[in-house]
């Protein structure tokens, strides 16, 4: 393992993990959908991705005994971790709906490393459930009407090296959707984060430069295939992207190629959807700290 693979296992391994399973979480929920013109906005209470939610919540039944016994049957995800369904929370009313399911990582060695993701995969859920329930009280009080929310994971990539994890969140009252990504090295049993792929932050100007192309080119084949950045935008107020954040949502997909991600509205209309670009690794090629992950 090269020092940098050290550095980063180290770093894994403190994070801190509580002695009690019982805890109270303070979670900014990710920001909400970018603004769009013709899209009208619910009020912030209702939106699962703007409101900060305290949680106070036990895990109870879901001891470790129980767990392994829901689990046992579930075939293994690659060779060294398994994802599997940990909880669900579920709202089924006439008009108001949530199904949102949890995912968990097991069979990694480093036991706390596990327990920090699989916490972590809770309170987003948790925080999406109190926000649904946010939501539900405000439309009762406003006189009733439909709200409904599905959360869930996708496991993206799974190989001997990488595991890449998707949990997502889609409103299916108001148009809000969001994703979030983990990508995971087995092997190492560690975290894998934008910045740790690359040897400085040179990424940034080269991937958003790369992602730019992509999008005049693919305007120039299809005009529906429309973006809020220079060169297909008039107005210069109307630009949305301009470069990749530093910790743009990511994932490394099973051919070894890095993924830049974007939320529905985040960088075009709500029509284009949540938005992937594959960054060929050409682009990046001299500003990888290694080629362990991008090929």
């Amino acid at each position: 393992m090269d020092d940098k693979l050290k550095q980063m296992k180290k770093e894994n391994d403190n994070i801190p993990i509580p002695e009690e399973l019982d805890f109270v979480v303070r979670h900014a929920i990710k920001q909400g959908m970018k603004n769009n013109k013709n899209h009208k906005k619910l009020p912030k209470k209702i939106t699962g991705g703007v409101a900060a939610a305290a949680l106070i919540f036990v895990l109870g039944v879901n001891t470790s005994e129980s767990f392994a016994a829901s689990v046992k049957d579930v075939p293994v995800i690659g060779s060294l971790a398994k994802v599997v369904s940990f909880h669900e929370f579920k709202e089924d009313k006439e008009t108001y709906k949530a199904d949102i399911k949890v995912p968990a990582i097991q069979g990694l060695e480093n036991t706390e490393f596990e327990a920090s993701l699989n916490k972590k995969y809770m309170v987003e859920a948790q925080a999406q459930y109190e926000a649904f329930k946010e939501a539900m009280k405000y439309v009762e009080s406003m006189g009733g009407g439909h709200i409904g929310v599905e959360g869930g994971y996708e496991v993206k990539t799974d190989n001997d090296q990488i595991l890449s994890i998707e949990r997502y969140e889609v409103s299916t009252s108001n148009g809000y959707s969001a994703r979030q990504f983990d990508t995971i090295d087995k092997k190492n049993e560690l975290l894998i984060t934008l910045p740790s792929l690359f040897k400085d932050d040179n990424y940034i100007y080269n991937i958003s430069n790369n992602i730019r192309e992509q999008m005049i080119a693919n305007y120039k084949k299809d005009s529906s295939n429309y973006y809020w950045v220079a060169g297909i935008v008039e107005k210069p107020e109307e630009v949305s992207f301009v470069n990749v954040d530093r910790n743009q949502s990511f994932y490394i997909n099973n051919e070894g190629k890095l993924v830049i991600c974007f939320d529905k509205y985040e960088v075009a209309p709500g029509a284009m959807g949540a938005l992937e670009f594959i960054i060929p690794t050409e682009v990046i090629k001299d500003d990888l700290e290694s080629n362990t992950y991008i090929k």
